[in-house]
């Protein structure tokens, strides 16, 4: 091969590496079901990056009543979470192993919490959904509107992968 075509080929590489990192996020934006999901808390500047909102959803946190596996079966491990809709929301359904054949699922990594008594009462749950970035100067606005309300996040989901696209107030 001569220099030419190598240069191509390591120019070419780390573009098309990209671009497919890219498909999944995209392909969820434009095809996922949209769905609403209550928030916790934020914390809405860094430094860096601008204005951002770090949410924590309801979804979050798991109670132990709703997870069937054992805890060596959870713990750390990544599971898929079905919801269903109560009201304008979306809530936990079931937790399982294995991917649901139907209806809106989000996949997230487990790590159980104790109570005061050493106890697993619930797990908090990682669905990577957990910063959404606004134009400068928004993060302090909706930190103010959340302390008297909280927030509502707009999350497109397909196949289990789920993209913050929205916050709003409620």
């Amino acid at each position: 091969m001569n220099q030419k075509k190598m240069f191509i080929l390591a120019v070419l590489i780390p573009l098309l590496i990209l671009l497919a990192m890219t498909i999944k996020p995209q392909m969820t934006v434009l095809f996922g079901q949209e769905i609403l999901l209550e928030t916790k808390a934020f914390d809405p500047t860094d430094l860096f990056r601008g204005d951002y909102v770090a949410v924590s959803f309801v979804i979050s946190d798991i109670p132990k009543s709703k997870v069937t596996l054992s805890i060596d079966k959870v713990s750390r491990k990544n599971l898929y979470v079905s919801l269903k809709q109560e009201g304008k929301y979306y809530v936990v359904d079931q937790v399982s192993e294995n991917k649901p054949k139907q209806g809106v699922y989000l996949r997230g990594k487990f790590q159980e919490m104790y109570n005061q008594s050493g106890e697993v009462d619930k797990f908090n749950v990682d669905y990577s959904l957990d910063k959404y970035f606004l134009e400068q100067g928004n993060g302090k606005g909706l930190q103010q509107e959340s302390r008297s309300g909280g927030l509502v996040g707009t999350v497109k989901v397909l196949g289990g992968y789920g993209v913050l696209t929205g916050i709003a107030t409620r």
